[in-house]
């Protein structure tokens, strides 16, 4: 070849010289695609970087001001109870006291789990992020409430079948005396009424907007918080138990022939509190090990892949629990005849779309050439399926 092709065939660049191939229609469109790729990426860390420091600027929020508040009081509800149980001897206060003891203990859980699952999305150490350490903090705060409400519904049990006035605990020395544990048990279903609507509305606050919404404006589910719920859900069992125990309480006071409402008192307390939590326990248990999201999701998820692109048909959509969020898996089918880098390029812009929802916290998009009549995640487990099904469209390779 000629030295005047030769330097046809090169560029200076910088006082570099490199070598090219002839531009083509095919090579422009990729260079335009590199740099709108690397403005795409820019921009996604600008963003990133932004809704980092508005995290950062919202350290005051009103779900930091409710869990904070609501840690603070629930230390001073607690020497109220053991004030008002060393006085009074009250099963009922006893069963609303342990009830306070296990909330300090579970709010300091949560406070920890809910701290280290938000630090980062992703780490060397946690490669898909720690968001499942939320869940498990309430399941394991629901564990302890359970245990500690079996316990108290033991006594309550053993006082009414040895029907005994004394085993009652109520001590009848001074009704007026003792009138001041009354009202302060009337005090604090005031303060845990008040502490559970601030927890609703920081709840409100924190996931408005943040569900899905289809093209018809319908929600079809938000992002929740389960710091956030449990604590709503232990101020609301705190209103009901100590509205029983201060009831009970006041009865058994006035009237010594009423001393078996005391340990019923705590009897229906534990119940309640076991029901409560073992709900609680349940669906965290189901977002834990992969529920599967509600079928309008599912369906919202596929009506946004399939309007993405004209050329883009989705053969499989899958949606489930990965903790309180959901992880998507697409397998979506294009042309043999789409470049490569196209078709990468359209599964990373969708991969981006259905991340960014706030409900949504990662998504897989697998594209193909052909849809296909079986799971490939269960052919990857059977030899048998994986001769029958293999490739023939070209080269297999095996690692």
């Amino acid at each position: 070849m000629s030295s005047t092709n030769n330097e046809s065939l090169k560029v200076n660049t910088d006082d570099q010289t490199t070598p090219i191939h002839e531009s083509t229609p095919i090579h422009e469109s990729y260079g335009a695609m590199l740099k709108q790729q690397s403005s795409f990426v820019s921009l996604s860390n600008a963003s990133q970087e932004t809704r980092n420091n508005k995290k950062d600027q919202r350290s005051f929020s009103l779900r930091n001001v409710a869990i904070q508040l609501s840690l603070y009081v629930n230390l001073f509800i607690l020497l109220c109870k053991l004030f008002a149980y060393v006085r009074t001897l009250s099963l009922s206060v006893l069963a609303a006291l342990v009830d306070s003891v296990l909330d300090v203990v579970s709010q300091l859980v949560l406070n920890y789990t809910e701290k280290h699952s938000s630090l980062s999305r992703s780490s060397a150490l946690y490669p898909a992020g720690a968001s499942r350490l939320e869940p498990l903090g309430v399941l394991t705060c629901a564990a302890l409430m359970g245990m500690a409400s079996f316990e108290i519904l033991k006594e309550s049990v053993a006082s009414l079948i040895y029907d005994d006035a004394a085993k009652g605990g109520v001590a009848q020395d001074s009704l007026d005396g003792n009138m001041s544990s009354v009202f302060s048990m009337v005090g604090i279903v005031f303060v845990k009424l008040a502490l559970y609507f601030l927890c609703q509305r920081a709840t409100s606050g924190c996931t408005a907007g943040d569900g899905y919404v289809a093209a018809g404006g319908k929600q079809s589910i938000k992002a929740t918080d389960p710091t956030l719920e449990a604590l709503a859900q232990d101020h609301w069992n705190d209103c009901l138990s100590n509205s029983v125990a201060a009831i009970a309480l006041l009865a058994a006071l006035t009237s010594p022939q009423l001393w078996f409402l005391d340990p019923l008192g705590a009897l229906f307390i534990s119940l309640y509190i076991i029901y409560s939590w073992y709900e609680t326990g349940k669906e965290q248990i189901e977002q834990l090990t992969g529920k599967c999201a509600p079928d309008e999701f599912i369906e919202e998820l596929r009506e946004l892949a399939s309007n993405f692109d004209d050329r883009m048909l989705v053969d499989v959509c899958r949606a489930y629990h990965f903790g309180p969020k959901f992880l998507v898996e697409l397998e979506v089918v294009m042309p043999r005849e789409t470049l490569l880098f196209e078709s990468h390029d359209l599964g990373m812009e969708l991969q981006y779309e259905i991340e960014g929802r706030e409900e949504v916290d990662r998504c897989f998009v697998h594209i193909d050439y052909e849809q296909r009549p079986y799971d490939e995640h269960v052919v990857s487990k059977v030899p048998e399926l994986r001769e029958k099904y293999r490739p023939t469209g070209g080269t297999a390779y095996s690692v």
